[in-house]
């Protein structure tokens, strides 16, 4: 073989070595860039479940001040009722 022959072969390895280790180096920034937007996205659905759990202990609390004052409008309709039938009584009293 010339030494002539041997320059285009030993470009054409170096060409290749090149084309690999680009491929390379991209796979491995993609894979990086993959490995950062999961991390996000398991951020993000963490913080969704959080915000969830959140909503759901606030739920709770806003149903039993409901239950509370559902309650007490109950009581008070009951006490209104009892003064009405008392005022009847005495102002029926008053009338005979």
């Amino acid at each position: 073989m010339s030494p002539l022959a041997i320059i285009p072969v030993i470009v054409g390895v170096i060409t290749c070595i090149i084309g690999i280790s680009t491929f390379v180096s991209a796979q491995i920034t993609k894979a990086k860039q993959d490995g950062m937007l999961i991390a996000k996205i398991e951020q993000c659905v963490k913080n969704t479940e959080e915000i969830k759990n959140d909503i759901k202990d606030k739920n709770k609390e806003y149903d039993s001040i409901l239950d509370e004052h559902g309650k007490a409008i109950i009581q008070l309709q009951t006490e209104m009722k009892m003064i009405q039938k008392e005022l009847n009584i005495k102002l029926e009293g008053d009338l005979k």
